[in-house]
């Protein structure tokens, strides 16, 4: 890593490197093997979703397994190549989640060591982050926090006392009442006037998959979320109070600049309506544009500054 220009750039606690080496001296404090630790010296070779400085190529694969095995090249490729905004929210929820590829965009399904081994080096990773940048442990630190209770049973018991203690001022205040805890959004349902003109729209501007599922029914999927679609005037029961066409606002994630948004947009003939423009999201502030669908709906692609 230091061949590669890893003690040179900066990072919250001083350089890439002494985080690095932070974090593999943190698994090894919770006792992960001698692979997880050396993925964790090395997770940001390949760049990940919130750091996109790479330091090995991808072309280098080989060469990174020969000096570290591997199995830990494995986990590093895993957690480089992970799309956080599809994977993270199914993590503890889905036993056996699928993974999507930001490199290729491919999804597949880790084995249980290996999942493990991911989530302990996020662990290690993230809490490192919150202990060296204040900034970032106010932004992300309820997120982290709700992240690492979904996930609690891919860690090892170190990992999770070591997430209560440093996450716990992140945490919402218990309530009395028994409640319920809800981890995400799974589908919404839009009402449309023309089905074929929304899945055209969602598929060549949204890159979205169009589905098909139970008796007929149409839906719109992407990441681990889905837009499943009523005719109007011939909504399925159980509906809305007021389902009409044009009546939704939609927030939607992507890992691209917003220079990419608009210029997208302009090959696709879509006027924006608004933006690039500051907003603050689910997890913090990010940068939006906003445009309309074939109904009408306010559509709002955003894109969160980078992170590690």
């Amino acid at each position: 890593m230091r061949d590669r220009g890893a003690d040179r750039l900066p990072h919250p606690g001083g350089t890439l490197l002494a985080h690095l080496v932070r974090v593999r001296r943190t698994l090894a404090a919770w006792g992960a093997d001698r692979d997880v630790q050396a993925a964790g010296l090395c997770h940001a070779a390949y760049g990940t979703d919130g750091f996109d400085q790479t330091l090995v190529g991808l072309d280098e694969r080989a060469a990174l397994a020969d000096l570290i095995g591997e199995r830990a090249e494995a986990y590093v490729h895993l957690y480089g190549s992970c799309d956080r905004s599809a994977v993270h929210p199914r993590l503890g929820l889905d036993p056996a989640p699928a993974f999507r590829d930001r490199f290729t965009g491919a999804e597949h399904t880790p084995d249980g060591a290996a999942l493990r081994a991911f989530a302990e080096i996020s662990a290690a990773n993230e809490l490192d982050l919150v202990e060296h940048n204040p900034d970032l442990a106010a932004r992300y630190g309820p997120a982290l926090a709700g992240l690492f209770t979904r996930a609690e049973g891919l860690l090892s018991a170190p990992a999770r006392d070591a997430c209560a203690r440093l996450l716990a001022p992140y945490r919402p205040a218990a309530d009395a009442s028994p409640g319920l805890r809800i981890g995400h959004l799974d589908h919404l349902v839009l009402t449309v006037a023309d089905l074929d003109r929304t899945i055209a729209f969602y598929e060549r501007v949204l890159g979205m998959e169009a589905v098909a599922f139970g008796e007929g029914r149409r839906a719109l999927a992407f990441g681990s979320s889905k837009i499943n679609l009523h005719q109007a005037g011939r909504e399925l029961l159980p509906h809305a109070a007021r389902p009409t066409p044009g009546s939704a606002d939609l927030c939607l994630v992507t890992p691209h600049s917003q220079d990419r948004v608009l210029a997208h947009l302009a090959a696709c003939g879509v006027p924006a309506e608004a933006g690039p423009v500051p907003r603050t999201g689910a997890l913090g502030p990010f940068t939006s544009t906003y445009f309309r669908d074939p109904d009408g709906n306010l559509i709002e692609v955003s894109t969160y500054p980078p992170g590690d």
